[in-house]
């Protein structure tokens, strides 16, 4: 495939982009307006236990979804929409600062300084992208078990902890962001890969 071609790509995944943090705003709005600010849901993963149960304070699991939905936490809501903004935002810009990468490429300059940086900066970016999810994670894992009681006979696990022996075992489930720190790591390589090749052609330049 050409730069130009993935270029179109990335442009496409820029518009996605922006349009989910719209719709991120939007949610926003509305929950502040129908009253619903507050409301929390999380992954979980368990037996099946029908359909759904009902827990204390306004908290209920649904199995046929497998999200737990706990309400009344407005700080917590609050932080789940500004990390995910947040993780949006970042997301984009490394998808801009590609696009500049590709159309530099597509223009002939490979081996630059710029591409370098552009390189380097996404790199960056998708690892603090790694960093705001694993941040999301630890922050509101405990104030979602600290918001749940549980029925008897069943008990609320994070998403790192051993099973309880004769208790309904429910983990929060959390996907840790493994492709997106791979692709991180590749930018950085790529970005000294570029850097070494830069220094080269400039030592080459100057023997010429």
């Amino acid at each position: 495939m050409s730069a130009k071609f993935i270029r179109r790509i990335i442009e496409a995944f820029i518009a996605i982009f922006a349009i989910g943090i719209a719709i991120r705003i939007i949610r926003f709005v509305a929950a502040m307006i129908g009253g619903d600010f507050g409301t929390l849901t999380w992954p979980v993963q368990a037996g099946a236990i029908g359909d759904q149960t009902q827990l204390t304070g306004g908290a209920a699991i649904s199995f046929s979804e497998g999200l737990l939905t706990v309400t009344g936490q407005p700080m917590a809501h609050a932080f789940d929409l500004a990390v995910s903004g947040a993780t949006l935002a970042v997301f984009m810009t490394a998808l801009l600062v590609l696009r500049k990468v590709l159309i530099r490429f597509a223009e002939g300059d490979l081996v630059v300084e710029a591409n370098t940086a552009g390189l380097r900066k996404i790199g960056i970016m998708l690892l603090a992208i790694c960093a705001l999810s694993a941040f999301h994670a630890l922050i509101l894992q405990p104030a979602i078990l600290a918001a749940v009681t549980m029925p008897n006979g069943m008990v609320l696990h994070p998403s790192i902890s051993w099973d309880v022996a004769g208790m309904v075992n429910i983990w929060l489930h959390y996907d840790v962001p493994l492709f997106t720190f791979t692709l991180g790591g590749l930018s950085l390589l790529f970005a000294e890969a570029f850097r070494a090749g830069t220094a080269y052609r400039e030592d080459s330049e100057s023997v010429v």
